[in-house]
């Protein structure tokens, strides 16, 4: 490992060493299962953190993180379905943002035939100029199409599905 890695991961390891003295009396609570109630679906940008955006503690959230918030593929779905079958959640979120990174790589670049790109453009619209509203309006559409377990837990009202965007800006968060 050269210098500058080491110098990383002693900082990481510094950073760890001080979550580890805030939270020491939550690891035995948690270390035989989770249970949250909640489910986010949300973008892998680092500045969007569900756990801070909500403030919740640690096992309030189960949260899966994509770059674009799209609710696309087989990694995404099944993670969600876990939480749905395994976890019992009874709120799934979509939440988008703001200066969301992705989208506007989809705007400056819509034929790139990556299936983030792809995905995201399909929600662009020549009437809807807002992309990350019309993007989490489309996830929120597609998803109950893309997952079996997901419709049917909405049909039988053991899930509710939100979609919501957090406001960079300020940090508030819209539900939609």
């Amino acid at each position: 490992m050269d210098n500058q890695n080491k110098g990383i991961t002693k900082v990481l390891l510094e950073k760890n060493n001080q979550y580890q003295s805030e939270y020491l009396d939550v690891f035995s609570y948690h270390v035989n299962g989770q249970s949250p109630k909640i489910a986010v679906l949300t973008c892998a940008d680092s500045r969007v953190i569900p756990e801070f955006i909500f403030h919740a503690t640690i096992g309030e959230l189960f949260v899966v993180r994509i770059a674009g918030n799209i609710a696309v593929g087989r990694t995404v779905l099944s993670s969600l379905e876990y939480a749905v079958n395994h976890l019992k959640i009874s709120q799934l979120i979509i939440l988008g943002h703001t200066h969301c990174g992705a989208i506007k790589a989809a705007e400056s670049s819509p034929d790139d035939t990556s299936l983030l790109i792809q995905e995201i453009t399909k929600s662009f619209d020549l009437n809807q100029k807002d992309h990350v509203r019309a993007n989490l309006t489309r996830q929120l559409t597609m998803l109950p199409k893309r997952s079996k377990v997901i419709s049917d837990a909405i049909s039988d009202g053991s899930l509710k599905l939100l979609g919501a965007i957090y406001h960079l800006k300020d940090g508030h968060v819209e539900f939609i």
